[in-house]
């Protein structure tokens, strides 16, 4: 955990370990912003999309916008601090990794853009559930 921990960290000021419910929604509001920020940029680097890819990206945009509220309400009274706050610092990772991936999307290089959405999708979709998070 402590590797991960220190990846996202680095990348994101003010990522604090998990611990309370503050942690939990600071931390999610930094991770989705990251993500959402790198998938903007992106698609401006690719210019116009075709419509089911452009689908996508709007979506998983507005998953990157806004609180998912099962997330929420699955996890503000959990414990953090033990396995399950690991397991979402992992979850964290993969997000900023997957997100990272979004720099090397363009216009010459887009034909990843549509399996890095449907990746970064699930990966949002998996932290919805405690059992499916703390799967590795």
């Amino acid at each position: 955990m402590d590797d991960d921990f220190a990846y996202v960290r680095d990348r994101l000021p003010g990522y604090v370990p998990y611990g309370d419910e503050d942690a939990l929604h600071d931390n999610d509001m930094r991770v989705r912003a990251y993500v959402g920020e790198r998938l903007t940029s992106a698609q401006a680097r690719v210019g116009a999309l075709d419509a089911p890819l452009q689908a996508t990206l709007d979506d998983v945009l507005m998953r990157c916008m806004f609180t998912d509220q099962v997330f929420v309400k699955n996890f503000e009274h959990a414990k953090l601090d033990g396995p399950l706050g690991a397991a979402l610092v992992r979850s964290d990772r993969r997000l900023v990794t997957l997100g990272e991936r979004a720099d090397a999307i363009d216009s010459a290089n887009e034909s990843g853009f549509s399996g890095l959405l449907d990746e970064i999708g699930n990966q949002l979709a998996a932290r919805r559930e405690p059992e499916e998070i703390t799967t590795p």
